[in-house]
């Protein structure tokens, strides 16, 4: 595990519970900061209404204790994260920041803290429901530049294989590389889900379904070879992974979409974390979530690790 602290998205919701204990779970021991972010302070402007009926310097004393109060309200929540956090093992501290829009203030904490991860919990239980992340996950998703897990309802606790998603990409080699950082103790399945243009598009089918022999038998020795092209890229980046230490196999999985693929080997395995790329390089095109990552945050049942470099914040 690296050094730099995990930062834990917290407001004291059940979903950012869960979030807490699924780090733990994956990082026992591991050094967090517990960070709640809250609105902005008061100000006289604020209450401009009330001024017209109120003196100023009424008005002020009452903004003071309204902000008096929330500080304290958000230090308590923030507090009862660290609690939980430290029942669990974890090495935690709390950071309460002011900011109007949540995303941006744990991002501005994360580069305060030198964190190594984002941690956050989704939103909703079932498949519709948890397609819909919050707002918050979904925009440090799309805009935090350092990795983000995402812990979906009830993805906490296992303590099964990594699966990484790969394909060949930079993203993919990163995603690699963060897991070596992050888990290095944990067996990993390095799985390149693939789909095969003989057996999901029209023409291959017709081919394969074709009444001549010669012809099926043509179809038949195309599918093998991108069989056999995807298993490539799957040991490709199961070496890459030996390479960085990990104990990890290959496995090349054919399916209608590379995220469901992903998400079939992480079922079949017991995985306890998915681990993807992000599309993108720079800050520009980070921003841009490939399809692969969006379709495992938004569907897996266990934790999601978008990985991405830290310092793609200064490019």
């Amino acid at each position: 595990m690296t050094d730099a602290p995990a930062l834990i998205a917290f407001d004291g919701s059940e979903p950012a519970a869960e979030a807490i204990g699924a780090l733990a779970a994956l990082l026992p021991g591991a050094t967090v900061v517990i960070a709640l972010v809250r609105g902005p302070a008061l100000n006289l402007e604020h209450a401009a209404v009330t001024r017209a009926a109120l003196p100023d310097e009424a008005v002020a004393a009452a903004v003071r204790a309204h902000e008096s109060a929330a500080a304290a309200a958000a230090q308590r929540i923030a507090e009862r994260g660290v609690a939980i956090a430290r029942k669990a093992g974890l090495d935690a501290t709390a950071a309460v920041v002011e900011s109007g829009t949540a995303w941006r203030g744990l991002c501005a904490v994360a580069d305060a803290q030198g964190a190594g991860v984002i941690v956050c919990g989704s939103r909703g239980q079932g498949g519709i429901s948890r397609a819909m992340l919050g707002s918050t996950s979904s925009s440090l998703l799309y805009h935090a530049q350092r990795p983000v897990l995402v812990v979906p309802p009830g993805g906490a606790g296992h303590a099964g294989r990594v699966v990484i998603g790969y394909d060949g990409s930079d993203g993919a080699r990163e995603a690699i590389a963060l897991t070596a950082r992050l888990v290095p103790g944990r067996p990993a399945i390095v799985a390149h889900a693939w789909s095969s243009p003989i057996r999901r598009s029209f023409t291959g089918k017709s081919l394969m379904g074709a009444p001549l022999d010669e012809i099926q038998e043509v179809a038949s020795s195309l599918d093998e070879l991108f069989a056999g092209e995807a298993e490539e890229v799957a040991a490709e980046g199961a070496a890459l992974a030996d390479e960085h230490g990990l104990d990890a196999r290959a496995l090349a999985v054919e399916s209608s979409a590379a995220w469901r693929g992903v998400i079939e080997v992480a079922e079949a395995e017991g995985a306890a974390l998915i681990v993807a790329g992000s599309r993108g390089r720079g800050a520009l095109a980070s921003t841009v979530l490939g399809s692969i990552s969006s379709g495992l945050v938004h569907n897996a049942d266990v934790p999601v690790l978008v990985a991405r470099r830290v310092h793609e914040a200064a490019d």
